[in-house]
């Protein structure tokens, strides 16, 4: 399963989907993005309850998320663990925000926290604390990696990437946002389910509707990128298309993203992840039990979804670990 180069480099741009989807071209401000799924790595939890989770289909699957972010506070007692151990001292609730939004790759739509994060000017949050709340969410919800990106600079980080962002007139569901997603696939299948396919919903500097899709080009040539997205937005009355040349004609443009990530396998107590975040042993007992309590969420999510309730559960049954 692992095979050194074509392995990392697979799971690597997979996680690069997941994040790197999330940029804006010519934005007035400087914004790093990062996305992590809620649902843990197979590595961790095993492929068919991978399989099993996503059997209830994207709508259940946000709903669960976003009683995690809101209600259980995931993402907000990483960060205030984070804080109170001196770890981070930047990230705060005026220069970051994060919310439940879609993410393709390869076919499939999932829900992500979605973080948008202010990177320069007054208030803005330093480059290493980006870094440490990135390895510490993963490490916190099991993930095989996260993503960072840098819609301002291309060579910000390893991997510089061609992408077309397309913007859709008012607010964008998670749901509708996976059925373009999936009408791009009638047009060109491999810019749906093809290696290296998927977007990410995000927002665009200045707007708070989470309405535009951001994909990256997968493992097709850059024109037949173009003519694809091009045709999936002549078909949606509500989307446009970006960027453009001067002429009018589309194009794309560039991006760098950075994959903080753990191997699971090989290092199943989160090794790389905690190598990014310090020595604080109070600390890394605190993401631990995190790290459970999120555990114990998918458990209880699997037990009702095996017992035939995800309904009943998610609407009335659920409660934080």
């Amino acid at each position: 399963m692992r095979t050194s180069f074509s392995h990392v480099t697979t799971r690597t741009i997979g996680c690069l989907v997941a994040f790197l989807l999330l940029v804006w071209p010519h934005t007035a401000s400087a914004v790093t993005y990062m996305s992590i799924e809620t649902v843990p790595n197979r590595a961790v939890v095993g492929e068919d309850v991978v399989v099993t989770i996503r059997s209830i289909g994207y709508a259940n699957l946000e709903r669960w998320s976003r009683r995690l972010l809101e209600e259980c506070r995931v993402v907000d007692s990483v960060i205030d663990a984070l804080t109170a151990n001196a770890t981070i001292s930047s990230v705060t609730s005026t220069n970051t925000r994060v919310v439940v939004a879609a993410g393709g790759f390869e076919g499939g739509t999932n829900p992500s926290f979605v973080f948008t994060v202010k990177d320069s000017g007054a208030d803005a949050v330093t480059e290493a604390d980006v870094d440490v709340l990135g390895n510490a969410l993963g490490y916190v919800l099991s993930q095989g990696s996260t993503a960072h990106f840098s819609p301002d600079n291309f060579k910000a980080y390893a991997f510089p990437l061609d992408y077309i962002l397309v913007t859709f007139s008012g607010p964008l569901s998670g749901e509708e946002a996976q059925a373009f997603f999936e009408h791009l696939g009638t047009i060109d299948p491999a810019l749906f389910s093809g290696l290296f396919a998927g977007f990410t919903q995000i927002d665009r500097p200045g707007s708070l509707m989470n309405n535009s899709m951001l994909f990256l080009q997968p493992a097709v040539s850059k024109r037949r990128f173009i003519s694809g997205l091009s045709a999936v937005v002549d078909d949606e009355a509500r989307a446009s298309y970006s960027p453009l040349k001067n002429n009018g004609a589309p194009t794309t443009a560039r991006a760098g993203v950075a994959f903080p990530e753990n191997d699971w396998l090989t290092f199943p107590a989160g090794d790389q992840y905690l190598a990014n975040i310090g020595e604080s042993a109070r600390l890394r007992s605190e993401l631990a039990a995190l790290r459970e309590r999120h555990l114990d969420a998918v458990t209880r999510l699997l037990e009702a979804i095996e017992e035939g309730r995800v309904e009943e559960y998610l609407a009335t049954q659920f409660t934080c670990p």
